[in-house]
């Protein structure tokens, strides 16, 4: 099938690789507009153009929906008789004149088992209520938010020590053999759509400032998905002595003595500081003051001559 693929980060790289090596031709990839990035805030193109480039794709990136010369590219395109339209991790809403355009319309790789975790953060979300299963949903693009059939679906463990970063990789995996199995389906004819049970709706709200400011007075497990689920980005966050602080990492001990939380109940130098939470206590094994690079605990306890006592978090 002729395909166009719409997608942005580093996550869908893998996917459109696949389907480029497929039997299936890409003609066109759409992405996002390039946009300063890092601590320079170098102008940067996203991974999908460039591998657009390096492998001889044409390649559009409209800075709306609205575009008028996105649309009479897309135009265009359905006049050369484009089968299917890809999308993954691209990043704005679709207009239903693009859904209407290609034969088979547009097939969205989801990152959850839908119906649960609609919407714009699935994999975080997923981390942070302590699910322990997740996994890739390919789906039919209708107007409704994340509303569309489903088509296929395959199943992913969350490990306790997954990341957002970690999960997002596994997921990257399994969506690039997913979607070969979805477009030789699809042009089989072998798919069965399937309607989602929407009694069984969640949705997955984009990561907010409330989001990740640490409230020390939720238990010891809440915080560590926390911590895990915004880990690489935006990273959880907390304060001490008004200096924020991030925690890129933390270990759930029971061996200490509880205290107020938010309070440091003891010190390792060797190891860091911990912290009591509502339940149990989290050691701090990787941390980020503002303004300074990543640390470990150890490193932190020592530069910033902490002591019991100390108390983490705003008031």
């Amino acid at each position: 099938m002729r395909v166009f693929f719409m997608g942005t980060p580093q996550i869908a790289v893998p996917v459109l690789n696949k389907i480029i090596e497929s039997k299936h031709e890409v003609v066109l990839v759409v992405t996002q507009p390039d946009k300063p990035a890092g601590r320079l805030q170098r102008i940067t193109p996203p991974p999908i153009k460039l591998l657009a480039i390096e492998k001889g794709i044409p390649y559009i990136q409209p800075v709306t929906m609205k575009d008028e010369s996105f649309k009479a590219k897309m135009y265009e395109l359905a006049a050369g008789m484009v089968d299917i339209g890809v999308v993954f991790a691209y990043g704005k809403i679709l207009p239903q004149w693009l859904l209407n355009l290609p034969k088979y319309g547009l097939i969205n790789i989801h990152a959850s088992l839908l119906p649960r975790w609609r919407g714009a953060a699935p994999i975080q979300r997923a981390i942070m209520a302590g699910d322990q299963i997740t996994g890739i949903t390919i789906q039919q693009v209708v107007f409704e938010l994340d509303a569309g059939d489903i088509l296929l679906q395959k199943e992913i463990k969350i490990e306790p020590h997954d990341t957002a970063e970690t999960l997002a990789l596994k997921m990257s995996d399994t969506s690039a053999e997913l979607i070969i199995r979805a477009l030789d389906g699809i042009e089989a004819g072998t798919i069965v759509p399937r309607k989602q049970d929407v009694s069984k709706v969640t949705y997955a709200e984009k990561i907010t400032d409330k989001d990740v400011e640490i409230d020390w007075n939720r238990p010891a497990k809440e915080i560590y998905n926390q911590i895990r689920a915004l880990n690489p980005k935006p990273g959880a966050h907390t304060h001490i002595d008004d200096m924020m602080l991030k925690i890129w990492w933390a270990s759930i001990v029971s061996e200490v003595e509880q205290g107020e939380p938010g309070v440091i109940v003891h010190i390792d130098k060797n190891a860091g500081p911990y912290v009591a939470t509502a339940a149990e206590a989290l050691l701090l094994n990787e941390v980020q003051p503002a303004n300074r690079k990543r640390m470990s605990g150890a490193e932190f306890v020592r530069g910033y001559r902490l002591k019991v006592g100390d108390k983490l978090g705003r008031g």
